[in-house]
């Protein structure tokens, strides 16, 4: 984790000082999670259930696009177009410590979008972050099929990083079924052969072999012991 930590402090803002990062521990409590993902794949969802927050939740925080779940036309185009990082306890629990989760705009748009998006992802964590612990990728459960326009985006972003990107991040297959009586599409579908699938994906980039994935149903039932129990463990 504190590789990648390094990695972006030094490349992409130049060493700071000691007194600088104790103000930027402040302002952003560690961890810090970047959630990163194609438009739709439950992005938001994710760093709202992280903060606490309802999935229905209105972000009258800074202002900006994001946090918000929804889709705009039928190209399915994501309701985040910000970069934002809030902070919080997690899971709005006073008893756990604070974390900084940062919302992104989605992948899967036109390349001048996509451009633009990695852009400003850079230049949050550039410019504000400074530095971050984890890279959380969400991909939808059900959607299972190799993205080549996925693994692009994900090797700019190593590109941009380096080589020790991939050993912080941390895969989230949204929308997965916690309840043994709800079938989902892939009836073969398993936790192995999931993350099998994915480190197949990115089988080019150095340290897919150490990918490790949390299993994200935000949709659960609350009231059925063993779904929350199993979204409290994730």
């Amino acid at each position: 984790m504190f590789k990648l930590t390094i990695l972006v402090v030094t490349t992409l803002h130049g060493v700071l000082s000691e007194e600088s990062l104790d103000k930027n521990a402040e302002t952003f409590p560690s961890p810090r999670i970047v959630i990163l993902g194609p438009a739709g794949s439950g992005k938001s969802r994710l760093g709202n259930s992280l903060l606490g927050r309802s999935k229905n939740f209105v972000n009258t925080v800074d202002g900006k696009e994001c946090f918000e779940i929804g889709t705009f036309g039928e190209d399915g185009r994501g309701k985040t177009s910000d970069v934002c990082a809030h902070k919080g306890h997690f899971l709005n629990e006073t008893s756990r410590p604070k974390i900084t989760v940062i919302d992104t705009p989605g992948f899967g748009m036109m390349k001048e979008e996509e451009e633009e998006t990695i852009t400003k992802v850079v230049e949050a964590l550039r410019d504000e972050v400074k530095y971050v612990d984890a890279f959380a990728i969400v991909l939808k459960s059900t959607t299972n099929r190799e993205s080549r326009a996925l693994q692009n985006i994900i090797d700019i972003y190593v590109t941009i990083f380096g080589p020790a990107f991939m050993k912080n991040v941390i895969l989230v297959a949204s929308f997965w079924s916690y309840s043994d009586n709800q079938q989902i599409y892939d009836s073969d579908l398993t936790e192995e052969s999931w993350l099998a699938q994915q480190k197949h994906l990115f089988k080019t980039l150095k340290g897919v072999d150490e990918l490790k994935a949390v299993y994200f149903n935000p949709n659960y039932y609350s009231k059925d012991e063993n779904q929350a129990k199993r979204f409290e463990t994730e």
